[in-house]
């Protein structure tokens, strides 16, 4: 600023007029609108661009990238149709209902996406958590009134007796939308964020038990039973006791799709580096990327043939007639009555924070190894509206599959417009292929299902978990055991508030360390023979042993000075202080700060107490036994549990390394560079250790020049004293004596008298 500078600071001419009002009111309106445009550019609304990622891309799209995007988006469809039944049928769905949602969802995505290898759609995790939202496990739902060989309407498709697997499919639709409609408000809402405070071990574990379950939930297809419940403990328990009507035809079909499948997948790992060398090599690893495809086709060739022949159709179980054609645009709603929609809003809660986190995680995993940015708010927006307008069309809930977008990545897709040539197959098989998937065995979509979940278990990244840090471990496991014998929503909710409680746990640990200079390479360390861990309960006598002003305190304080260790700390700080503090001399204690990230409300008020406590003046104790006390010239020890008082002359509190956030905590809170002639007894700052034991020395000089305060209220025992107060250390003539007095209009205080006993109040 300009020393020559002058401020105007009169009244405007117009400030009690209406010219005022209106500057008044202009300036509002400002930062009204700063606030607003701050507000768009954090949620990206500022910036059409952003919302429609497609407007970014298109521009420079060109030939080379239609041919990569073509050849991706139909090796992606020959993979998601079976999958998109086997799914379906794991959702407790009718066959088509898997279709329906694999088509919309990728022309909405290719418009509002941002990760160009992501393909949304059907997914194991979006099935399982439909069926056990709105399965009926007790009884068959309401309204069957039709067999699945008779076929009017397709709400409900019970063959086989899978009574207790079937989900009304309006419910599953209106859950589309609701859980769509949340997760657009959520990204408007910048909420993207959210999963950060989903850890790893509580998705890892909730992923794992997901596959369990869905793999146990299929095995009743393999083995070819029925009337098996949907709950995991369950569906174990009716596996045994129904195992003995296994039909033997499912199991041949499913453990040879399981076959089948194992070893395409091996021949695409095997030919996926190669595959560009010749056209050989690519055919074999198209084949093992499309070996859903190839397993269904086999699987259905064999059921035809089979009901060709007098054993006719029953020999398998089939998943029969699907309905053909696109369908058309329906309320979503429309059949919803007001206590299923109670029902519907909490489901949908679950699907869209696990959808969206299903994607993210797949989304950033891609976009990190093919080197892209990835705008997480705009991708929960994208998802919510590939819901919505998908619920439109009859889909089930939808997200991103990690299955799909890794074979989309490995064909080197360039933008996400493969997914439209993706919905392009999807559509063909709707309209033309529906009355060849009569025949697929149910056996062989199970396979698909169990060979794509399987890989979700990760037994190393387990292994490592509970190797690098137990608590990370109890975390994986209450998220896996929840979700495996509880449930799906709540078990990854109870996982979340443990994960939160050893949060915290681990927040209040504060850790308490004696500081030691090492001469020869010049930096303090722990001294491992001082700290509150290694000592019993009584540890302070220990911790102080050996210090003085001569050799000052020094401490490493690790964890933050919070509501959750505001006591620990204030109670620790207490404990110096009975051992630490003098009478004869000022102390100090330095505390390197640099493991201390935070400091909040309670723990300013637990600082400001222990200033309190470290400040000089008549203290209260309780002897412990064999302490020398002088009472009107005569000195008698003392025994345990007796009172005494002290005039301590008090603790300076140097503080080093203090990070950011912490200095300007205390320095909001007043609590630094006080002036100790009018009590203000605050705290010190320092560079570092070094530089803060360097500075003891004037610190204490010129707290002794100035002692004792006339603040500081005197004990009892201090008017005994007055023969031998002490010496003023100030130039006077002749020099004055600090003396302790007290009358009926003048509290008890220190204060300064010559020889003759006459007073001078300070």
């Amino acid at each position: 600023m300009n020393p020559t500078a002058t401020v105007d600071m009169s009244p405007s001419p117009d400030f009690h007029g209406n010219g005022g009002m209106l500057k008044e009111k202009q300036s509002a309106w400002e930062r009204a609108k700063h606030n607003a445009v701050l507000c768009t550019d954090i949620t990206g609304l500022s910036d059409p661009k952003r919302m429609v990622p497609i407007l970014q891309w298109l521009p420079q799209y060109n030939k080379e990238k239609l041919v990569g995007d073509a050849i991706a988006g139909i090796t992606v469809g020959l993979m998601v149709v079976p999958q998109a039944i086997a799914y379906a049928n794991l959702a407790g769905l009718p066959p088509v209902y898997g279709l329906y949602a694999a088509f919309m969802g990728v022309f909405t995505y290719a418009i509002f996406g941002t990760a160009k290898d992501v393909t949304v759609g059907p997914t194991a995790l979006m099935s399982l958590i439909v069926a056990e939202s709105f399965t009926e496990l007790d009884h068959p739902p309401a309204g069957l009134t039709n067999e699945c060989n008779d076929i009017q309407s397709f709400d409900y498709c019970c063959k086989d007796g899978d009574d207790f697997a079937c989900t009304p499919v309006h419910l599953a639709v209106a859950a589309t939308l609701m859980s769509g409609i949340l997760q657009i408000c959520m990204g408007f809402l910048n909420f993207g964020a959210i999963v950060n405070f989903i850890g790893f071990p509580v998705f890892n574990g909730f992923t794992t038990a997901a596959a369990v379950t869905i793999a146990t939930s299929q095995l009743r297809h393999i083995f070819g039973l029925s009337d098996i419940h949907g709950h995991w403990p369950l569906t174990v328990r009716d596996l045994f006791t129904q195992i003995h009507t296994t039909r033997y035809q499912d199991v041949l079909m499913g453990l040879a799709c399981i076959i089948l499948s194992w070893v395409l997948e091996k021949v695409k790992a095997e030919y996926t580096d190669r595959r560009k060398f010749s056209r050989t090599e690519y055919a074999w690893w198209l084949a093992g990327t499309a070996r859903n495809a190839i397993v269904v086709v086999l699987a259905l060739i064999a059921a035809r043939i089979v009901a060709a022949t007098d054993a006719g159709d029953e020999v398998f179980r089939l998943v029969y007639d699907i309905p053909a054609g696109v369908p058309s645009p329906e309320d979503p709603l429309k059949d919803i009555s007001s206590s299923e929609l109670n029902e519907v809003l909490v489901a949908s809660v679950a699907i869209a924070l696990l959808g969206y986190l299903e994607s993210i995680a797949i989304g950033k995993s891609f976009a990190q190894k093919n080197g892209y940015e990835l705008d997480p708010t705009q991708e929960m927006r994208a998802i919510g509206y590939a819901s919505v307008i998908g619920s439109f069309f009859l889909s089930y809930p939808i997200t991103g599959s990690f299955s799909r977008t890794a074979v989309n990545s490995a064909s080197a897709v360039a933008t996400p417009l493969g997914g439209v040539f993706t919905g392009v197959c999807v559509i063909i098989s709707l309209e033309v292929l529906t009355p060849a998937f009569y025949y697929i065995p149910k056996a062989a979509l199970a396979a698909i299902i169990i060979m794509s979940v399987v890989h979700m278990i990760d037994i190393p990244e387990v292994r490592r978990i509970a190797r690098v840090n137990p608590q990370d471990m109890i975390v994986w496991l209450t998220s896996f055991l929840a979700c495996l014998l509880w449930s799906l929503e709540y078990g990854i909710l109870l996982a979340i508030v443990v994960s939160a409680c050893l949060t915290l746990y681990n927040q209040s640990v504060q850790k308490l360390g004696r500081l030691r200079r090492e001469e020869e390479i010049g930096i303090w360390v722990i001294d491992p023979d001082f700290t509150t861990e290694g000592l019993n309960s009584i540890w302070a006598p220990q911790f102080v042993e050996g210090t003085s002003a001569a050799h000052p305190l020094v401490v490493k304080l690790e964890g933050d000075i919070s509501f959750t260790m505001a006591n620990t700390f204030k109670d620790r700080m207490s404990s110096i202080a009975r051992e630490y503090q003098s009478e004869d001399e000022v102390r100090a204690l330095v505390v390197d700060m640099s493991g201390v990230v935070r400091i909040d409300y309670s723990g300013v008020l637990a600082l400001e107490a222990v200033l309190q406590i470290f400040k000089p003046g008549c203290v209260h104790r309780e002897a412990t036994g064999g302490e020398i006390r002088t009472v009107k010239g005569e000195s008698a020890a003392l025994k345990k549990g007796d009172n005494y008082t002290q005039n301590v002359r008090g603790i300076r509190v140097h503080l080093a390394h203090v990070m950011p956030g912490p200095l300007a905590v205390l320095s909001s809170a007043g609590l630094l560079h006080g002036n100790v002639s009018r009590g203000q007894w605050k705290v010190e700052l320092h560079a570092t250790v070094d530089m803060a034991v360097q500075s003891l020395e004037g610190d204490f000089a010129a707290v002794k020049a100035k002692w004792p305060f006339a603040w500081m209220v005197p004990s009892k025992l201090a008017k005994f004293y007055e023969k031998d107060a002490l010496e003023d250390g100030r130039e006077e003539e002749p020099p004055k004596k600090w003396r302790c007095f007290e009358s009926k209009k003048i509290p008890k205080r220190w204060v300064r008298s010559d020889d003759n006993l006459k007073l001078s109040v300070v």
